[in-house]
């Protein structure tokens, strides 16, 4: 009699982990086959963690006017490891913050929220694959980002059914709470499940994004105005209109059909009828504001509501350098994708979820079309991500060894013409 061992739960997770992050690695191999460091990876969280000896100073530091504790830590991590194969090991690190949603959104906690693995898989590699993002990519700089997705997956999760899970709920949303500013733009999210399920487990959610968030609202007010990146100032060349275009070209269009067919219509289609990306927004908005309507899907309403949130929270101050009104900046292709994935993925979750559950054939006809345009083109196209230029960081990593204690040396990292300072101990 042969006996079939069951793989523990554990096990599973680790390798449904491991295979997300390989699909993520795949878009950009050099992340792994040539990494270097990137903005902020380099600048700050690396040489803060190499140059300042008192370690806990430098983790509780805000940076951008709020506590960035996962890049603090992640900096201070590859400090072990030769400075040459830092850049890997960070880049590991972001691999694996990135790849933690769509693993999370495969298990059965999800069941209610997105009945049958089969259709959670499908939209866990969407997630994978989103176009148009090449910005929040494999970086710890960004992993803030793909940390806010990964705390909202866990207040929308079904209550966690063990102890392993809870804490697992609880790091989820200490990290992503005191690594940026979305757990101030979660607090409705965690309010509207605890109304909804007056759970227990609700509750404590709730209780601890209601306690990072009061820490990140007590640094921005100490310290936000004198440590931001750029100005706190209105988003020059806001308007309706304006509005309808952004989202048009970078949500409906870019978020479809990817960075690279965008590139190719900003230049030609849309600056021969700059009207049409207007009337594109306008109808997109349409589209997402008759789905809410109509759907009875908890979940769905909770996300568009946190990414409208969040995309009128990047908007009012964005941080974007240029010639031009910010909001005119902002349309540019590629600039700012950042501020735009979480408006990007609620679109597409109204797409999947209108061609499931939508009453009417007609517009359940419409949005398996534009799910067509994301497959074929928009995924198709931006899959493979161009690489960074080689900068050759072995060879700067072997002048840095050969400097004399106590010297100065500026490395050169991406994007250009950012550089790091390291002082040689």
């Amino acid at each position: 009699m042969v006996r079939h061992r069951v793989v523990p739960g554990a096990l599973v997770a680790l390798l449904l982990l491991a295979a997300s992050a390989a699909l993520i690695a795949a878009r950009r191999p050099d992340v792994v086959i040539r990494p270097q460091f990137w903005a902020e990876d380099g600048m700050v969280w690396y040489a803060s963690a190499h140059n300042d000896p008192s370690w806990l100073d430098s983790i509780l530091a805000p940076y951008g006017g709020y506590l960035q504790l996962f890049p603090r830590l992640a900096g201070l991590v590859v400090q072990p490891v030769d400075l040459a194969r830092a850049p890997l090991l960070m880049n590991v690190l972001a691999l694996l913050i990135q790849a933690m949603a769509p693993a999370f959104f495969l298990s059965d906690r999800f069941a209610r929220v997105v009945p049958g693995r089969a259709r959670r898989l499908v939209l866990s590699l969407v997630l994978v694959a989103v176009p148009n993002m090449m910005e929040i990519h494999a970086n710890v700089t960004n992993s803030q980002v793909h940390l806010a997705l990964l705390a909202f997956l866990v207040l929308i999760a079904a209550p966690a059914p063990s102890a392993a899970w809870r804490i697992f709920d609880v790091i989820c949303l200490l990290v992503s709470g005191l690594s940026g500013p979305f757990c101030i733009l979660l607090l409705p999210v965690a309010g509207l499940c605890w109304l909804r399920d007056r759970a227990r487990w609700s509750l404590v959610r709730l209780a601890l994004v209601v306690a990072v968030a009061s820490v990140q609202i007590v640094i921005l007010r100490q310290v936000g105005a004198e440590s931001r990146l750029g100005p706190l100032l209105p988003a020059h060349g806001a308007s309706v209109a304006g509005l309808l275009d952004l989202l048009g070209r970078q949500i409906f269009v870019a978020g479809l059909a990817g960075l690279w067919r965008y590139v190719g219509l900003n230049a030609g289609t849309f600056a021969d009828h700059p009207w049409l990306p207007i009337v594109i927004g306008a109808a997109g908005l349409v589209f997402v504001a008759r789905a809410l309507l109509v759907t009875s899907s908890f979940a769905l309403r909770v996300f568009v509501l946190f990414a409208a949130l969040h995309l009128a929270g990047a908007l009012a101050s964005p941080i974007i350098f240029g010639d031009k009104p910010l909001w005119e900046l902002l349309k540019l292709p590629s600039a700012g994708q950042r501020y735009y994935f979480f408006a990007t993925l609620a679109f597409l979750a109204t797409l999947f979820w209108t061609v499931a559950a939508d009453p009417r054939r007609a517009v359940r006809g419409v949005a398996a079309a534009l799910l067509a345009v994301l497959v074929l083109v928009g995924i198709r196209g931006d899959w493979r991500l161009p690489p960074h230029p080689d900068l050759d960081f072995a060879a700067q990593a072997a002048r840095f060894a050969a400097a004399p204690p106590g010297e100065k040396v500026s490395l050169r990292i991406m994007p250009e013409p950012w550089t790091m300072v390291l002082v040689k101990h």
